[in-house]
């Protein structure tokens, strides 16, 4: 027999922190096991905003090592696949999604999931207000506090008074008082004003506020920033760990444990059993959930047999449904005018000088480079007006067209990332990523062998829908477009790396070459109507057929979303609604809707 819980949280990431924290601190203060399969990374360095992208490079004890099976679209190369595996999860790792930018995403994504699943609760007009509720927590008088206030967001929205013109968000319509930290650049990079302007006298719109629920237009990246330092998942939510919540780090979950339909524990791969009085609640990430799944006889059943696993229920969507967004990343020579940042990394001994100031408290030219994400959430008409959009289901078609869904997303100001090296870089530089959106693709997670310590297979099928290669085709000429023919045009010196020109042909060709993952995964366990035979959990996130069982993190989601607020917000909404992409909502749903504690 194993230890007793009433809550086992199955995996330390984004999700799992804060839903972790949210269960314990419940006023029933139900003891809950955190369990993760990864260490708790203390480097200072972590957490530099210059050094964020990093970790994914150098440091691979963070991350589980997958690779995709390989990708025929893409002169079959097999792509990394990182997966957090730390406390914190892919918050360690993921430089764009989440360890950096914090954005909602449309309104539209919202309603959209609402649609989908048959609950409106999961909509914007609901969805918006979780980001900024409070809860009034009572705590152990052994920690000396009262109360807390359980926000999901601490927006720290003052430095956009440097630059009101290109950041303005009302403080009103965002949280203040939560654990998770965000703030806006304390000074903007060279340049960016000069994109933003330029991409306005080009007939983008500029927006002061992304997470307004309207994305469209050219703007500038809250962060999960504060005061020089990054905040993961486990800094933001795991500070202070009560007593009622336990964490077992470095173990890992080799599949659940059953009395007939209703989980009742887990096991780890070195024997030990943990038993959960109450439910177990996965939140693995959009690989490993389903995986679990799998390895303990959920999921279509002639695969599991192929295996040998005894098939507990059949549940066919698991692993399936696997949707991506990809981006194919260019790098231009330009002007000085436009970019320092060459200036300042060919400097050692400025380098050390800016870090000895970051480190003394967390200021200087380390605080500001790579710091300014600019980005466009754009509409792309001759999309719409391309055969590949027309062939899609009206449903789809729809969805695409409302008002304040992008259909492409561009960057700018990103760092050098392989396969260039900052080295052969000699003169300055300005980076472009396009990203491909609303991927039509769907992929799937399968296993291996029966063996949990066998990686899975991961085959997202990147750009084998037609409107997929299309919509990436297109994100890459119109970045280019505006790049050279905008104001910016005088600034462009030539691609350090790009399509050799704007043909089709050409642009084909770059993508099979360097179209990568933005790591995104999600819809492996997807979330749907009972009457939908794909979907794996309701809107509860109780998995169909099977007792004490939820899942709460990306894999649920039955759409294709943007970016990591989502994924609180539904962590936040399990613990109070019961019933995105984000971990607080999560929490909301379980104690709202499901009404676990």
């Amino acid at each position: 027999m194993g230890d007793k819980f009433d809550f086992i949280v199955v995996g330390g990431g984004t999700a799992g922190c804060l839903l972790a924290s949210r269960l314990a601190d419940a006023q029933t203060r139900p003891l809950v096991l955190l369990i993760e399969a990864g260490d708790d990374p203390e480097e200072t360095e972590l957490h530099s905003i210059y050094d964020r992208y990093m970790p994914v490079l150098t440091r691979p004890e963070l991350d589980h090592g997958y690779l995709t099976t390989p990708q025929p679209q893409l002169n079959n190369r097999e792509l990394p696949y990182p997966r957090g595996k730390a406390m914190g999860g892919s918050t360690n790792l993921n430089y764009m999604e989440t360890s950096k930018a914090f954005v909602y995403g449309s309104a539209e994504d919202y309603n959209r999931w609402a649609e989908l699943v048959g609950d409106g609760s999961w909509g914007w007009k609901h969805t918006k207000e979780d980001f900024k509720k409070v809860y009034i927590v009572p705590r152990l008088p052994r920690l000396g506090l009262k109360s807390a206030l359980n926000q999901i967001e601490a927006y720290d929205t003052t430095a956009s008074a440097a630059y009101p013109k290109y950041v303005n968000p009302k403080a009103e319509d965002h949280g203040h008082n939560g654990s998770l930290k965000i703030s806006l650049p304390r000074a903007l990079e060279k340049g960016v004003d000069i994109v933003i302007d330029s991409g306005e006298d080009f007939g983008y719109p500029r927006n002061v506020d992304l997470n307004s629920g309207n994305p469209i237009g050219l703007g500038i990246f809250p962060n999960s920033y504060a005061n020089g330092l990054r905040t993961t998942s486990a800094t933001a939510h795991l500070a202070n760990v009560p007593e009622n919540l336990i964490v077992w780090k470095n173990s890992w979950v080799s599949k659940l444990l059953f009395e007939v339909k209703l989980v009742n524990g887990v096991e780890l791969r070195d024997g030990r059993q943990a038993l959960a009085e109450k439910e177990v609640i996965l939140c693995a990430g959009a690989v490993d959930s389903p995986k679990l799944l799998l390895l303990s006889g959920i999921g279509k059943a002639a695969e599991l047999e192929a295996h040998g696993i005894k098939v507990v229920h059949e549940l066919p969507g698991v692993g399936k449904n696997l949707q991506d967004h990809a981006l194919a990343l260019m790098a231009v020579q330009v002007d000085g005018a436009l970019s320092d940042r060459q200036t300042f990394e060919s400097d050692p001994e400025g380098m050390i000088r800016a870090r000895e100031v970051w480190l003394k408290d967390g200021s200087g030219p380390l605080s500001h480079h790579h710091g300014s994400l600019l980005v466009g959430f754009l509409k792309l008409p001759v999309l719409l007006q391309s055969e590949e959009f027309k062939s899609l289901d009206a449903e789809t078609r729809e969805y695409l067209s409302r008002p304040t869904v992008p259909l492409f997303e561009m960057v700018a100001g990103t760092p050098i990332f392989p396969p260039i090296l900052p080295s052969a870089v000699d003169k300055p530089y300005l980076c472009w990523i396009a990203f491909l959106l609303n991927a039509q693709s769907r992929g799937e997670v399968t296993l291996r062998s029966a063996d949990p310590s066998d990686a899975p297979l991961i085959n997202p099928r990147y750009l084998e829908h037609p409107y997929d290669r299309k919509a990436l085709l297109e994100s890459i000429r119109e970045t280019m477009r505006f790049q050279q023919h905008s104001a910016l045009g005088k600034y462009f010196q030539g691609y350090i790396q790009g399509p050799k020109s704007t043909t089709d042909e050409d642009i084909l060709e770059f993508m099979k070459e360097t179209t990568n993952s933005v790591y995104h995964p999600q819809g492996t366990v997807a979330m749907g109507r009972p009457d939908n035979p794909n979907a794996c959990v309701g809107p509860d996130f109780l998995v169909y057929g099977i007792n004490n069982l939820r899942v709460a993190d990306l894999s649920i989601a039955p759409t294709n979303v943007k970016y990591i607020v989502p994924l609180l917000s539904f962590s936040q909404s399990i613990s109070s609604k019961g019933s995105w992409p984000s971990a607080d909502l999560t929490f909301l749903a379980i104690t709202r809707k499901a009404r676990l504690i």
